[in-house]
């Protein structure tokens, strides 16, 4: 396989299942060494596992991005020395036993709207902001923020729709600071994928083939190998929607 992340240093967040784990275990693949950022260690550790499997290289941070965005950033610059790719994945749309969807924002939960917001925008900003310097001193740089489509819009999870639309935001005003830097910053925005957890809380219809219309996280994966690769040194400030090419088609 081509190593084309050889000798670069990537951090993703949210490694430790679905989207960012296989964008994390791809990119050792290509030979990135990657830090693999999340809550839970266990699942920290079973991603880390499939990077070996792959000859990559991995180290663990465990964080709770909600509090500990900018020291996580600092041991990441103190252990690994450098950074050339960031990927903010890490987002909160669920807990351990429901969608946070359906509510109206007047019937949400405080902490939850909280727990949505500090995740989904405020620790990306604080991390990036962290390691930045890094990348400026070396001036290169890609920096990649993972939003989402909203094919009904924001009612019933509108505190998690506000939190993706202002990653893309962040995205666009990013990408012109940090461009005299040769900096890329990105965005790709994922229609409905099918993580395990996207599979828990929105299982199929039994007349309807599982998942048909869903991308794999695999290959959102792929997606973002292409923008942080220099065939595209190119592009910056870009929102990159991917969707299924059976999506919006009717079943049945």
């Amino acid at each position: 396989m081509s190593k084309t992340l050889q000798n670069k240093t990537a951090v993703v967040t949210g490694a430790s299942s679905g989207i960012g784990r296989e964008i994390a275990v791809l990119f050792a693949k290509h030979g990135a060494k990657v830090a693999l950022v999340g809550r839970n260690i266990k699942k920290l550790e079973e991603t880390k596992n499939l990077v070996l499997k792959e000859k990559g290289s991995a180290e663990i941070f465990v964080a709770d991005l909600r509090n500990e965005a900018v020291t996580v950033g600092e041991a990441i610059l103190r252990k690994l020395k450098k950074v050339d790719i960031i990927v903010n994945v890490a987002g909160v749309w669920h807990s351990g036993d429901k969608a946070y969807y359906g509510p109206r924002i007047w019937e949400t939960n405080e902490e939850e709207i909280k727990e949505v917001m500090e995740v989904g925008i405020i620790a990306p900003m604080l991390l990036t902001k962290t390691l930045l310097p890094r990348m400026v001193e070396q001036k290169y740089g890609k920096v990649i923020n993972i939003s989402g489509t909203f094919e009904n819009g924001a009612k019933g999870w509108l505190h998690y729709f506000v939190s993706k639309k202002a990653i893309e935001q962040f995205t666009i005003g990013l990408a012109e600071e940090v461009r005299e830097h040769k900096i890329q910053v990105n965005c790709v925005c994922p229609s409905d994928t099918a993580t395990d957890s996207y599979k828990k809380f929105y299982p199929p219809a039994k007349e309807y083939e599982p998942f048909e219309t869903c991308l794999n996280p695999k290959d959102v994966a792929r997606l973002v190998l292409q923008y942080v690769g220099d065939d595209f040194d190119f592009i910056t400030g870009q929102i990159i929607v991917a969707r299924n090419k059976n999506a919006g088609i009717e079943n049945g």
